[in-house]
C-alpha cells in the first residue's frame, strides 16, 4: 500500500487489501452523518467453509461525538511515554501534508 503524503481530503482510506485463497479487504470511512467505521471483508474459502458464503462483513463504529477522544485515545497510544512525543508529532503532521502551527 502506498503511503500518500497529503493532507486526506476524502472520507475514506483502505487499510489492507490482501489477496490469496481467502482476500481481506479493511477501510475506514466517515460517514455523512460523522460517525467513523472501520469495516472489513473476507472474500473466499475461510467465509464458505465457516458461513456457507463467499464472503463475510465485519465492522465496528465509533459515534460522531465520540471522535475527538477516540483522536486523544489514538494520540496517546502512538506517541505517549516519548520524551520527543511533540517534535514526533509535529513531523507526522508536515509528512501528511496537514497545516499547524508551532
Amino acid at each position: 500500500m502506498d503511503e500518500d503524503k497529503t493532507v486526506l481530503r476524502f472520507k475514506k482510506v483502505q487499510l489492507l487489501e490482501e489477496r490469496g485463497s481467502t482476500s481481506r479487504f479493511i477501510h475506514a470511512r466517515i460517514e455523512d452523518n460523522g460517525n467513523l467505521v472501520m469495516d472489513g471483508q473476507d472474500v473466499g474459502d475461510a467465509p464458505q467453509k465457516w458461513f456457507g458464503d463467499e464472503d463475510y462483513e465485519f465492522w465496528v463504529t465509533v459515534e460522531a461525538e465520540d471522535k475527538d477522544s477516540l483522536i486523544l485515545a489514538l494520540i496517546e497510544r502512538l506517541f505517549g511515554g516519548k520524551f520527543g512525543a511533540v517534535g514526533e508529532f509535529r513531523e507526522f503532521l508536515r509528512e501528511r501534508g496537514f497545516p499547524s502551527d508551532g
